[in-house]
């Protein structure tokens, strides 16, 4: 693809992904609600994509850990059902997620070129919110409309940069296991 945001690292996923049309430009109090949520939001989904990797010593301390942490990981697929439940009519879509912005398979709604938007797209199923942010419109390319993130702070968008890392590279190495191999552990899919 030659979207105006592919030179920039990104991931594909398939993702709750819900767009509005903005009449006017966001306050500063929307702004900075969106913002704080947003911190939390990669936040805690940072800590929900951590693996606990086991090591060689198979001590008993090692397996009870290992135990809880099992537990602990069905108590949040629960939460992330109960979740899902209450966010009913927001439709899984492809989505390519970028420091810089997002894009998704053009259709007859899609914004025109220049529109600002505030997309909400859920990241992980468990996590407590959405990351949610305005964006302007580039238009249609490849069949997809790309819209550009409107400007964030530092420490939003490093956390932002630092999930699309680890979520490209966990792509990637999927792509390299041979075949048979089971993909690496990861975010539940949406």
């Amino acid at each position: 693809m030659n979207g105006p945001l592919d030179h920039w690292l990104g991931y594909r996923d398939l993702l709750p992904l819900k767009v509005d049309a903005l009449s006017a430009e966001p306050t500063a109090a929307a702004l900075e609600h969106w913002h704080d949520q947003n911190l939390r939001t990669l936040h805690a989904i940072a800590v929900l994509d951590e693996r606990h990797r086991g090591g060689e010593s198979g001590g008993a301390l090692e397996t009870e850990v290992e135990r809880l942490h099992q537990k602990i990981d069905v108590v949040l697929e629960l939460l992330g059902a109960m979740l899902r439940s209450g966010r009913a009519g927001i439709v899984s879509t492809p989505v390519r997620l970028s420091r810089e912005g997002l894009s998704w398979p053009a259709d007859e709604r899609s914004p025109p070129a220049g529109s600002l938007v505030l997309a909400a797209v859920e990241l992980h199923a468990c996590a407590p919110f959405a990351l949610c942010w305005p964006a302007e419109s580039l238009g249609i390319h490849d069949g997809e409309v790309c819209a550009r993130f409107r400007e964030m702070s530092e420490a939003m968008g490093a956390a932002l940069e630092k999930l699309v890392f680890t979520r490209h590279r966990r792509s990637v190495a999927s792509l390299r296991l041979p075949a048979g191999a089971g993909a690496p552990s990861g975010p539940p899919r949406q």
